[in-house]
């Protein structure tokens, strides 16, 4: 599938994240210096919404309990083998974000000792 427009690039604040909905999932969309990531909106701790935590740098903090993952790549921050939170792939075009479900960015990653 294509990418489907999402918000307009002013409404994607700085610090927290904006969760909306394409088809039936919930997705975050998050601002880190001049880049928009959009990331699953669910922790997979009690699927806590992810966008209404902190965002510190490329960060997302869980309000919920405190887990943190980057918004970029879905991992927890120095976790060398985990299953991330599906990323997906961002267009800008003038002022408006599209998001495509279809084309997910990141994939489980092993450590060099496994």
């Amino acid at each position: 599938m294509a990418h489907e427009h999402v918000a307009l690039l002013k409404d994607i604040p700085n610090g927290r994240g904006l969760c909306v909905r394409i088809r039936s999932v919930d997705v975050g969309l998050y601002r880190v210096d001049d880049r928009i990531y959009a990331m699953e909106n669910r922790c997979p701790h009690r699927d806590s919404p992810l966008s209404e935590g902190e965002l510190t740098g490329s960060v997302i903090v869980c309000s919920a309990h405190g887990w943190d993952y980057d918004v970029r790549t879905g991992f927890k921050p120095g976790d060398p083998d985990g299953f991330p939170i599906p990323c997906f792939a961002v267009r800008i075009e003038g002022e408006q974000v599209w998001v495509d479900l279809d084309d997910v960015i990141n994939t489980r990653r092993r450590s060099s000792g496994a």
